[in-house]
C-alpha cells in the first residue's frame, strides 16, 4: 500500500504535499515589507534629527534676538530666588504690597547708588590720566635699568621715547570714549534695573499662587509629587545663590576696604568687579585682581606699598577661594570644569559680559533641576565634578 494513499484512499496524493510555489511567492513580499519598514525607520530617524537641529537653531536665534527681554527676566528670576526668603519674612509683618515695594525700591536704589559710585571712580581715574602716564614712564625707565644691569645686550639705550602729540590725542580720545561708555553703561543699568524691579514685583506676586494653581490643574497625587519636586528645586537654587552671594561679599567688601585703606582710586569699582568676578571660576579672580594692582603701581612713588597691597589682596582671594567658600558651599553643587568652560563660552557668545556672569549660576541651576528630576539624574551625574567611582 502506498504510504500517502493507504490510510486515506479518498484523497489525492497532492493533498498531502505543500504547494511548491508558496515559499517563492511569499519571500519577495516579506523582503519588500522589510525594506519598506527599514526605509520608514531611517526616514523617522532623519526627521527626528532634523527636528532636533531646527529646534536648537531656533532656540539659539531666539536667545540672541530676545536678549533685551530675556536678560532682565533671567536676572529677575535669580533675584527672586535670592529675595524670596526675605519676602516671605516681610509678608508676615507687613502687607504683600509693602513687601513688594520695600524689596524692589531697595534693590533699584542700591543699584543706582552703586552705579553712580562706579561712574565717579571712572571719572576720577580719567582725570588722573596724565599723572599715570608720567608714573608709567618712570616705571618703564626703572625696568630698563634693571634689565640693563642683568643683560646689557637686551637693554637698549635705557631711554624712553617722548610721547608724541598723536599718541596724546589718541590716549585722550580713548579716555573720552571710556568715560562716555561708562556714562552710557550707567544709564542702561539704571533703565534695566527699573525693568528688573517690575519683573520682580510680578514674579514675587505669582510665586505665592503657583502651589494653588498646580493643585487645581492636576490630581492630588500628581500635584503632590510636582510640588515636592518644585519645592526641592527652589530650596536648592535659593541656597546656592544665597551662599554664592555671601561668599562674593566676603571677598568684595575686604577688597573695597583694602583699596580705601591704601588710598587707591576706584575702590567701589574694584569691589564690584571682585563681586561679579567671584561668580566666574578660573578667570574671575584674575580679571578682578589685575586692574587694582595696576592702579596701585601707578599711584605710589615707590614699589613697596603696591607690593604690600598685592600681598594682602592675593591673600584675601586665596583664603576666600580655598577656605571660606568651599566650607560654605561644599562640593554638592560642583560642576565639571569642561562643562563650566563650555557654559562660559556659550553664554558670553550670546550675551557678552552679562552672559559671562550669568553662565555659572544658570548652569548650576540647570544641574539642580536635573538632579531633582528622577528621569534626568544620570545627566546631572555626567556634568558633575564628583568622582562617582
Amino acid at each position: 500500500m502506498d504510504a500517502h494513499t493507504g490510510d486515506y484512499p479518498g484523497l489525492p496524493p497532492s493533498s498531502f504535499e505543500s504547494p511548491p510555489s508558496a515559499a517563492p511567492d511569499a519571500s519577495p513580499e516579506l523582503e519588500a515589507a522589510g525594506s519598506i519598514l527599514e526605509k520608514a525607520s531611517e526616514l523617522g530617524g532623519s526627521r527626528s534629527l532634523a527636528f532636533t537641529l531646527i529646534s536648537v537653531a531656533t532656540s539659539l536665534y531666539l536667545l540672541e534676538r530676545l536678549e533685551p527681554v530675556l536678560r532682565p527676566l533671567l536676572i529677575a528670576v535669580l533675584l527672586c530666588y535670592l529675595f524670596l526668603p526675605f519676602y516671605n519674612r516681610l509678608r508676615r509683618r507687613v502687607r504683600p504690597v509693602f513687601a513688594f515695594l520695600l524689596i524692589t525700591f531697595g534693590f533699584t536704589l542700591g543699584i543706582l547708588a552703586l552705579g553712580r559710585m562706579v561712574y565717579h571712580d571712572i571719572v576720577s581715574i580719567d582725570q588722573s590720566r596724565a599723572r599715570y602716564q608720567e608714573r608709567e614712564a618712570e616705571l618703564e625707565r626703572a625696568v630698563r635699568r634693571a634689565v640693563a644691569s642683568v643683560t646689557p645686550a637686551f637693554a637698549g639705550d635705557g631711554t624712553v621715547r617722548d610721547e608724541t602729540t598723536e599718541e596724546d590725542s589718541l590716549t585722550a580720545e580713548m579716555s573720552q570714549r571710556l568715560v562716555r561708555g561708562a556714562a552710557s553703561a550707567f544709564m542702561s543699568m539704571a533703565l534695566e534695573s527699573v525693568v528688573i524691579a517690575f519683573y520682580m514685583i510680578f514674579l514675587l506676586q505669582s510665586a505665592s499662587t503657583v502651589p494653588a494653581r498646580i493643585r487645581s490643574s492636576f490630581s492630588s497625587a500628581r500635584a503632590g509629587r510636582i510640588l515636592e519636586i518644585v519645592e526641592s528645586i527652589n530650596e536648592a537654587v535659593s541656597e546656592y545663590l544665597l551662599v554664592k552671594v555671601k561668599a562674593s561679599l566676603l571677598v568684595a567688601i575686604p577688597v573695597w576696604a583694602l583699596c580705601m585703606a591704601f588710598g587707591i582710586t576706584g575702590g567701589a569699582t574694584w569691589g564690584v568687579l571682585t563681586f561679579f568676578g567671584n561668580f566666574l571660576p578660573y578667570i574671575g579672580p584674575l580679571i578682578s585682581v589685575i586692574p587694582p594692582l595696576a592702579i596701585a603701581f601707578l599711584e605710589f612713588p615707590n614699589v613697596w606699598p603696591p607690593l604690600a597691597f598685592a600681598g594682602i589682596l592675593l591673600t584675601i582671594h586665596g583664603v576666600t577661594a580655598n577656605l571660606i567658600e568651599p566650607a560654605m558651599t561644599g562640593k554638592a553643587l560642583g560642576l565639571n570644569p569642561l562643562v563650566v568652560l563650555i557654559g562660559l563660552a556659550f553664554w558670553s557668545l550670546l550675551w557678552g559680559f552679562v552672559g559671562l556672569v550669568l553662565a555659572v549660576p544658570l548652569t548650576v541651576i540647570f544641574k539642580i533641576i536635573l538632579e531633582h528630576t528622577p528621569g534626568t539624574r544620570p545627566i546631572a551625574r555626567l556634568i558633575s565634578e564628583q568622582n562617582l567611582s
